[in-house]
């Protein structure tokens, strides 16, 4: 039994080169994914709302739940990504709730942002598995919005106590 295993093994491997060598495709080594995280939106979300994410090593699946809110899949090196999201009005969020837990191969990490129109710092609930009463952490202020165009400024000082600096010169977004 274990033969037939190893032969279908080397004989998806060959097919992997095979079909990369006539697509004139580099071959590239099988590498597990062992981290994976997931971004998604509670109801009160916007439905115009978009996001991704870059960074060294992350892979990207941009995705819509029923309802029509984002859905960001990362793969890879999901604990360096850059996750930046925004609404057609000009707001843009970012959140660094993807470095906040450690990452295992068995399952992977989901983040649900509780969304507020009426506030510029959200609360992130991170999650194991698919068990949602399986609550990790609970992140508050995590899911930040930021000043148009500056990508690290608040635009507000009194959601963040003006922890950052220059955050007295952001302008206040309006549309929300």
């Amino acid at each position: 039994m274990n033969r037939i295993g190893l032969a279908l093994m080397a004989a998806a491997a060959a097919a992997m080169i095979a079909g990369d060598a006539f697509a004139g495709d580099p071959s590239r080594p099988f590498a597990p994914t062992g981290q994976k995280f997931y971004l998604g939106f509670d109801m009160l979300a916007p439905a115009d709302l978009s996001c991704d994410a870059d960074g060294p090593g992350v892979r990207v699946k941009q995705m819509r739940d029923i309802a029509g809110k984002p859905v960001l899949r990362l793969t890879g090196n999901a604990r360096d990504a850059q996750i930046t999201c925004w609404r057609p009005d000009g707001s843009r969020y970012v959140t660094d709730a993807n470095r906040e837990q450690f990452y295992n191969t068995a399952e992977p990490l989901r983040a649900t942002v509780t969304f507020s129109r009426d506030r510029d710092a959200m609360t992130v609930v991170l999650t194991r598995g698919d068990d949602i009463n399986d609550i990790v952490e609970v992140v508050p202020r995590s899911f930040r919005r930021v000043a148009a165009g500056t990508g690290t400024m608040d635009s507000s000082l009194s959601s963040l106590g003006g922890m950052n600096d220059g955050a007295k010169d952001a302008p206040r977004l309006s549309g929300d």
